[in-house]
């Protein structure tokens, strides 16, 4: 008969840490598993209990991680006894094997961001590289099991991300700590890995921490949308520019034309080719749904795009801005996708310089030529239907709740109904 107990290392090893083993007994001849998991003190150990005691940070989770190697011992130890003769060693052999063929958490992690890479989803493999290398750390950078990723971990991780996780864009800035819709994402790539190994039968799905009554439930928080006003386009208009840096007025440019073309995101402002141009109107797939659409080119918009006549031999993929057209290739989309990340920072940058020259506080990146045309549009009191039209989105709900964020008539003839005495 096997017993299963736990062991610690009473010896310290060169860092000053006790390691955890699986000690396996089988007719008085013993054998040792490293579980890869230690305490950074005796007294963080309970021998009579066989617990990890709650001075330790990461008490709970060690438990549970603890109590499911013993389980898998045993069970191993129970499989091969009622097969016949077993040693000590031939547990240790099998489970070890069982191991060597187990996914963590760090696995089928390292599958998702290869398969976002393959995909040419740089923004997303950036954001959730940087994400998932925060939970690693929380995790001390020790190999983490589905089982382990429990309600009671993520909570103690939301904290964490809260308290301990300081971030800053800026170099010259200080860095000021996660905002609670960045801490939702930290959650959300969790959650997206966690549902990879359930389809994938790494884990089952009774373990699932996410969703259902007791479990982590995950709330999106919308930020604030604000737009420019038509004053301060304008004056982004009538800015000029001739003595500055080229950079200024191709900011600026690419800025309005994002706003002249009802809010066209900054990929497709890039992508912007002359051929997209006949008979008057612009016709474009977006890149973030691939629908395709045309809208009329105003003559605003058209004075800008003849500041960028057309050089074959400069410029051979066509395009109007001159961003990408020194790539080899447009159709490596990880590579495009990586240089209008740079692009657009930069241009971002830009914008603040031009937006202090108008006297305004207010940021101008990309996305705001969007917000700013949803915010004028609203104003206009365009239709809904119009607006989804040119928006391209599938529900005219997406659209709807899009251009909410910028219906402020109603409540404020109320509150100046109500202060009207």
């Amino acid at each position: 008969m096997a017993t299963v107990r736990v062991y610690i290392r009473k010896r310290p090893t060169k860092n000053g840490k006790f390691p955890i083993s699986i000690c396996i007994t089988v007719n008085r001849k013993q054998v040792y598993i490293m579980t890869g998991q230690k305490l950074d003190s005796l007294d963080q150990w309970n021998e009579k209990a066989q617990r990890v005691n709650k001075s330790h940070p990461n008490s709970t989770r060690l438990n549970n991680f603890i109590l499911n190697e013993i389980a898998k011992a045993n069970d191993k130890a129970l499989e091969m006894e009622t097969k016949g003769h077993v040693t000590a060693k031939d547990v240790k052999v099998s489970l070890k094997r069982v191991e060597e063929e187990k996914l963590y958490f760090q696995d089928v992690a390292k599958i998702y961001l290869e398969d976002q890479k393959a995909l040419g989803n740089y923004d997303t493999l950036k954001a959730d590289t940087t994400r998932l290398k925060r939970f690693y750390e929380f995790v001390n950078n020790q190999k983490i099991s589905f089982e382990e990723i429990t309600v009671d971990l993520l909570q103690r991780y939301t904290i964490y991300l809260k308290v301990a996780k300081k971030f800053s864009y800026d170099k010259e800035k200080p860095p000021k700590p996660l905002s609670d819709r960045t801490i939702t994402n930290h959650i959300i790539v969790i959650r997206t890995i966690y549902n990879r190994a359930i389809s994938s039968k790494v884990v089952s799905k009774d373990y699932y921490p996410f969703g259902g009554k007791g479990n982590i439930s995950i709330k999106l928080t919308g930020a604030a949308k604000i737009g420019l006003e038509e004053y301060e386009i304008k004056q982004l208009e009538e800015l000029d520019l001739t003595t500055h840096p080229v950079i200024y007025n191709d900011s600026r440019n690419i800025w309005l034309t994002e706003f002249y073309f009802a809010g066209m995101r900054v990929t497709d402002c890039l992508l912007l080719k002359w051929t997209d141009i006949q008979n008057g109107r612009l016709h474009y797939k977006m890149s973030k749904n691939g629908e395709w659409g045309s809208v009329k080119v105003p003559e605003k918009a058209l004075r800008i795009i003849r500041q960028y006549p057309l050089n074959v031999k400069e410029n051979p993929h066509k395009l109007i801005f001159p961003y990408l057209q020194d790539l080899p290739s447009l159709d490596d989309r990880f590579e495009v996708r990586r240089r209008i990340s740079f692009v657009s920072k930069r241009l971002n940058k830009t914008m603040d310089l031009l937006m202090g020259m108008i006297g305004s506080a207010k940021k101008a990146s990309q996305h705001k030529a969007r917000h700013s045309f949803a915010q004028r549009a609203e104003e206009k009191e365009i239709h809904p239907k119009v607006l989804q039209k040119m928006y391209r989105h599938e529900s005219i709900l997406t659209t709807m709740n899009y251009q909410s964020n910028f219906s402020y008539k109603k409540a404020d003839s109320a509150i100046d109904a109500i202060l009207d005495f």
